[in-house]
């Protein structure tokens, strides 16, 4: 059962059901468990056996403990029989919660709740936001109400009816074969059912047989109501048309919610359970003598600290923090993070508040000076962040934690408190060195850390975002999502697990008979580049990539985003410096860079960004910045001319290479040079373009080729690029950001080939990243030197929006367009194009005015 480290690639909460593992203790084990005074501890132990076992087999990287709170829910306010049949628990039970609290603060576990909402609402916001971030959630529990939010990334471990010890990972295929139904229709099935433990209703006289029949043809409780003349019993026919509105209000009883107003606990990760002196003492007062063993075994805890030392006061606003221990520190750091300061120089494990020094050594600071933004702390110096460094010096490496980069450099293990912070100082110490050898110091000081504080700047301020709006979205897209199931279906000659690559896999190689593209280990492959290939033999196929798309958008950007706007109404993302090898940002909680436009719910989406009351969104986009990236260092005559003059570049090179007059280029040949134009700067192969183009394998390398007679030097300007990344392993951007490609040299050609083209593309993209970061700290102090109440509010590729406040507007757009197109002497002109408008979406081109 386990999934350890090493089986999986994402990380991972468990959420657990902390009532749910209480009541199954205290009714498994014997009511003789007890403290001397008579308080007994029996549903304690056996709580922290399932969950240590739980821990101890899945390797979380986090663990959030689930609790309802007393205050009456949202669904007794609705329905006033909701859960009446239940007894009150009893006192034995409830005299053990306060214990289990005190066991979760000694493990240093979240324990969470949200007057109003259920656990299981709070479960499901959780799970949401976990996925928006990039986690997989485990969900620990002995109900099966919280198997409808199993989808990927979304499990659940699930206790065994009787007994501790006992749990089983279930996935979509699991709870569909138990069910009988996928994991979403849950609701749907207990909506004509009823539940009996919950006193939810149903359908009189729809019983679990009829009601799964019911939902295993139709899909859905709309889509029964929706044919209910086509149910040829009469009686089903009769019962629901005479209790269809107690159906639907049974389902949204059932239904888990995933918009609880929880916010994302912000825990140390990996998750490692504290041997620490004070869990020991804690489990010998509850006399859990095999659980000291289990976790001790005869090893003794590592002493408590000394005593602290004195605070020496250095100069006014300096403080020495030395010697510290983690007790002292609490009341000052919640959970604390020691600082350690050398030469009048802080070294801060990200947390808060801020002590009173006045610079930093760091470790991922942007979180810290984020935090202080937000609560108005007067911020002092970052002089260093070693994340940083290590991102630049190895941009491949993917893990920039402390301790990891720490082992790389040879500095042996990462140790706690005071450990840590000086840990902290020495690698920074040995990277600072390492840095100037490469030539990467401006690029680290000029762009990466001014623009780390211009990042955590825009994360603070947030952008607004219609909640209301997002909610009427969900409703029309889980209706269309439907829709298109009930499409499929037909097409497909009948039901299936539309999640399940199995089923699908058979669905359309066997039951429709569409030839076979590849095969992996388990089965046939339904990836997108095999529907894609079978799409023009069938319509179903079209659909179930349309089904996937919508699934994805809604899931991440409709149901992903609610959980994620704050009690102020705006959305706070996380911008990642440390993330794309080639340096363009990414982000995160949610992800702005791959909101799928094209798409109309993705459109619908982007018009859910708004502008504060009274203001307006600004956009400024670079246009076709790295095309006129790749002119600059080509230095190709013929690319370098067409921007100069400011023709239409994907016009002018239809023209070029296809040999056709500027007037007879029309959008078919210009959509075709626009593919090759940016096809070179990806490294596309001439299958690659044939693929994206729709023409054959022959035309596509015969424009790639025309393209290079063209503009000759792009073709030796790449070709050079090739042969230096394989003479150095690494190529650097036009500021010296470097990006190893250690199989640029493989004897696997398929890995050497795909290492050129990210070699060809990223001196091109990383550039154009260089220039975008340099603009938006030019854009930023120059905001800053104005005195401007706007906001920099969001960056997504080559284009800046701000929350413009209408009476800056002018000025705004004159200082950004100064900023972005003088951030780099270029051989080509930059041009910046200006949008506004009242949301995202709905941004129009203007020209500004000109400011004296």
């Amino acid at each position: 059962m386990g999934t350890g480290e090493g089986e999986r690639s994402v990380p991972t909460q468990l959420l657990v059901d902390g009532y749910s593992l209480m009541f199954r203790a205290f009714h498994a084990l014997p009511a003789t468990l007890s403290l001397p005074d008579g308080t007994p501890t029996g549903a304690v132990y056996g709580f922290c056996t399932m969950l240590l076992k739980a821990v101890e087999d899945t390797q979380p990287d986090r663990v959030v403990v689930v609790f309802d709170t007393e205050q009456p829910t949202f669904r007794h306010l609705a329905y006033a029989q909701y859960k009446a049949t239940r007894e009150a628990a009893p006192d034995a039970f409830r005299a053990q919660i306060p214990l289990v609290q005190e066991l979760l603060h000694q493990l240093g576990m979240a324990s969470v709740g949200a007057d109003g909402y259920e656990a299981d609402d709070v479960i499901g916001t959780l799970a949401a936001l976990g996925t928006a971030r990039g986690y997989a959630s485990l969900i620990l529990t002995g109900d099966r109400d919280l198997l409808q939010l199993v989808r990927p990334p979304v499990k659940v471990l699930l206790m065994a009816r009787t007994g501790i010890t006992e749990m089983e990972v279930l996935g979509e295929d699991e709870v569909a074969s138990r069910m009988g139904v996928r994991p979403e229709q849950i609701p749907d099935l207990k909506g004509l059912m009823g539940d009996a433990s919950d006193n939810i209703p149903g359908v009189p006289g729809i019983g679990q047989k009829t009601a799964l029949k019911l939902i295993q043809r139709w899909g859905s409780i709309e889509e029964v109501y929706r044919h209910l003349d086509a149910i040829a019993e009469t009686r089903v026919r009769a019962a629901l048309a005479a209790h269809e509105a107690t159906a639907f209000e049974s389902k949204r009883l059932a239904t888990i919610r995933c918009d609880a107003p929880v916010t994302w606990p912000e825990l140390p990760e990996p998750y490692r359970i504290p041997k620490t002196p004070a869990l020991a003492a804690w489990l010998d007062r509850m006399a859990f003598e095999s659980i000291k063993r289990r976790l001790f075994g005869r090893v003794d805890p590592v002493p408590l600290a000394e005593e602290p030392a004195a605070v020496e006061a250095v100069d006014p606003g300096t403080v020495v923090w030395d010697s510290i221990p983690r007790a002292t520190l609490a009341p000052v750091l919640g959970p604390p993070y020691p600082i350690w300061l050398e030469d009048g120089r802080g070294v801060l494990w990200p947390h808060d508040p801020l002590p009173p020094v006045r610079s930093w050594v760091g470790w991922d600071v942007k979180p810290v000076v984020r935090r202080a933004l937000t609560l108005g702390w007067t911020l002092p110096e970052v002089v260093d962040d070693g994340a940083l460094q290590a991102y630049l010096l190895d941009s491949e490496a993917g893990d920039y934690r402390l301790g990891r980069v720490a082992q790389r450099l040879g500095l042996g293990p990462v140790g706690e408190g005071l450990g840590q912070a000086r840990l902290v100082h020495a690698v920074v110490a040995a990277q600072t060195p390492r840095l100037e050898a490469a030539g990467l110091m401006p690029l680290y000081r000029d762009v990466e850390l001014p623009l780390m504080r211009v990042l955590a700047k825009m994360e603070a301020v947030g952008v607004r975002v219609d909640r209301e709006g997002l909610r009427r979205l969900g409703e029309e897209s889980f209706q269309a999502l439907r829709d298109l199931e009930a499409e499929i279906y037909a097409l497909a000659k009948g039901p299936f697990n539309l999640n399940s690559p199995r089923q699908l896999g058979e669905v359309l190689f066997e039951r429709l008979g569409l030839p076979t593209v590849k095969r992996t280990k388990t089965g046939y492959s339904t990836d997108a580049e095999t529907l894609e290939t079978l799409a023009a033999l069938h319509p179903v196929v079209e659909k179930i990539l349309l089904w996937r798309q919508l699934t994805k958008v809604k899931g991440t950007y409709v149901d992903g985003l609610l959980p994620l706007v704050g009690p102020d109404g705006r959305l706070h993302t996380t911008f990642h410096q440390t993330v794309a090898a080639t340096g363009r940002l990414s982000s995160s909680d949610p992800n702005l860079q791959n909101i799928p436009v094209r798409l109309p719910i993705g459109r619908r989406v982007r018009a859910m960004f708004l502008p504060s009351p009274g203001r307006e969104l600004v956009a400024a986009d670079y246009s076709q910045i790295e095309l006129r990236m790749l002119a600059h260092l080509s230095g190709d005559e013929g690319l370098i001319q067409a921007f100069v003059e400011g023709e239409d570049i994907h016009r002018r090179t239809a023209a070029e290479i296809f040999g056709l007059p500027l007037d007879a280029v029309d959008t078919t040949w210009r959509n075709r040079a626009k593919a090759v134009n940016f096809g070179i700067v990806y490294g596309i192969s001439d299958f690659g373009l044939a693929r994206d183009t729709g023409v054959t394998r022959a035309e596509a390398a015969e424009y790639i080729r025309q393209y290079f007679a063209r503009y000759p030097k792009v073709k030796q300007y790449l070709d050079a690029v090739v042969e230096e990344a394989r003479g150095r392993g690494y190529v650097t951007t036009i500021l010296g950001r470097r990006r190893p490609l250690p199989d640029i040299r493989d004897r696997n050609r398929t890995r050497r080939q795909m290492a050129e083209r990210m070699a060809m593309n990223t001196v091109v993209q990383g550039s154009a990243a260089d220039l975008i970061k340099l603009a938006m700290v030019a854009v930023d102090r120059a905001m800053v030197a104005a005195g401007l109440k706007s906001h920099l509010i969001l960056q997504v590729h080559d284009e800046l929006i701000w929350d413009a406040a209408p009476e800056e507007l002018d000025q705004l757009t004159a200082l950004a367009d100064r900023a972005m197109t003088g951030a780099l002497p270029l051989n080509v002109p930059l041009q910046v194009e200006f949008k506004r408008g009242p949301n995202w979406e709905a941004l129009q081109a203007f020209a500004p005015r000109e400011v004296s």
